[in-house]
């Protein structure tokens, strides 16, 4: 139960992590506004991704396409009956690149956000459709996490290659069916999870399907590419998906009517759940200085 309780916890501190600080930080102002223009410039002075942020989009690259324009691609691509057919598409005016190439840019860089992940699947780039292949950067601020998620479609390789991050996925459990005559009894208890610190060109695979997340334990910047074997791969955040279920029953029974998840504590965490890629952990926010409540 204490195991399953902390898995609980876990999942409401996901779902309602806030960037913003009330608490006093030690030999600094008080005041919420000074403590954040304070971090925000600290940040500012040494962060090396600064200048990515504020780079413009590149027009020669597909993200300078509309929405619509990205529709009307993918539509014709789909249709196409062969690889020449395609290529037509996708490389109208010799030698322009423009539909074969994307830019990834970091959007939130300073705390005290956690950062963004910039995804190019299919929805993005569309001559990505019949390659099977999708590829994300992550850029995670210090303290940043990559709330607990799984692809439903997809396996993927991450790789560090900027700062140090935890690297963590839950084991699935085919034991205990239920209550089955002659079956093992049903399983209890929290399910195994592997984690390991991921530095500078190491690398870890998060099997499709499986629960992973990554944490920034530093004070610095991490960043980190992700390659996927499908253009579309997919995400669940796991509290929003567990927490989305109804009725509320659903939910308790699902915890064995655990006293420590009431109705009204279901009703409460309902609204607030988002799909925001990265939230900031409070123990090492205040051990960097960052504002958070």
């Amino acid at each position: 139960m204490l195991q399953f309780s902390a898995l609980l916890r876990l999942l409401a501190t996901t779902a309602l992590a806030s960037p913003l600080a009330t608490e006093k930080i030690e030999g600094r102002s008080s005041s919420l506004e000074a403590r954040t223009s304070e971090v925000y410039k600290r940040w500012d002075a040494h962060n090396p991704l600064l200048q990515v942020a504020k780079r413009a989009v590149n027009p020669d690259t597909v993200n300078s396409l509309t929405p619509q324009q990205l529709t009307d691609q993918r539509n014709a691509l789909l249709l196409a009956q062969s690889e020449t057919a395609r290529e037509a598409i996708i490389f109208p005016n010799p030698p322009d690149a423009l539909n074969d190439t994307f830019q990834f840019i970091n959007n939130t860089v300073t705390p005290p956000t956690g950062g963004s992940i910039v995804l190019n699947t299919i929805n993005t780039m569309p001559a990505l459709g019949s390659t099977g292949l999708a590829f994300a950067v992550g850029f995670v601020n210090p303290c940043g996490l990559n709330t607990p998620h799984w692809h439903p479609r997809a396996n993927e390789f991450l790789t560090v290659v900027q700062g140090t991050l935890v690297g963590a996925l839950i084991l699935e459990d085919d034991n205990g069916a239920g209550n089955v005559v002659g079956a093992p009894p049903p399983a209890i208890g929290a399910l195994p999870q592997i984690n390991t610190t991921l530095s500078n060109f190491t690398g870890m695979l998060f099997p499709k399907g499986l629960v992973h997340w990554q944490f920034n334990p530093e004070c610095e910047p991490a960043v980190f590419a992700a390659g996927f074997d499908t253009p579309d791969p997919g995400r669940v955040e796991a509290a929003r998906g567990f927490f989305s279920a109804e009725p509320d029953e659903v939910v308790q029974a699902s915890t064995g009517f655990s006293e420590f998840l009431t109705p009204a504590q279901i009703m409460g965490l309902r609204p607030t759940l988002t799909s925001s890629f990265t939230a900031i952990l409070e123990s090492c926010a205040k051990k960097c200085g960052i504002p958070f409540a």
